[in-house]
């Protein structure tokens, strides 16, 4: 797995640890990582803590003298699950460029490639056999997660 995967990743697996579900992402630019994140609406109660915005935070509170939209401009997001639409819309608001996805087994249902791709976002998916791993393991300690759905997912079946 690459590096910056690799780090989206751990994020995933620190995610899990703390009883959360395993999505992870980092955001980099100019090969530097600038921001990094995990899922942690298990754990705070706040649904839009979503692995991309919690990097997206991250990356903010790290702007210093640098104007946010500048820092994120043309950044990529390395994330281990397909973004939702709030962190789809997320990127495309701060203009990331490129969003490299570990695995869409785990979530597709949003069909949010086209969304990103239509407004000109570059997608690259990838098939990690270790994200998926991980998103299996969160279901094996949790098995009524499995197949829960989202309000949002019944606009999309």
């Amino acid at each position: 797995m690459e590096p910056h995967l690799a780090a989206a990743h751990r994020q995933a697996v620190a995610s899990l640890e703390e009883g959360g579900f395993p999505v992870g992402a980092v955001i980099v630019k100019d090969g530097h990582v600038i921001g990094a994140g995990f899922n942690r609406y298990t754990q705070t109660g706040d649904p839009t803590t979503h692995a991309e915005m919690e990097a997206i935070r991250d990356a903010a509170s790290r702007a210093g003298d640098h104007e946010l939209l500048d820092l994120l401009a043309d950044a990529t997001c390395y994330t281990t699950m397909m973004p939702c639409e709030m962190c789809s819309g997320a990127i495309i608001r701060f203009g990331l460029s490129t969003v490299v996805v570990a695995e869409v087994s785990s979530y597709n249902a949003a069909d949010t490639k086209s969304l990103l791709e239509g407004r000109g976002v570059r997608v690259d998916i990838r098939d990690e056999e270790a994200c998926k791993e991980t998103v299996e393991r969160y279901y094996a300690e949790y098995p009524r997660a499995r197949g829960a759905r989202r309000p949002s997912d019944r606009r999309w079946s």
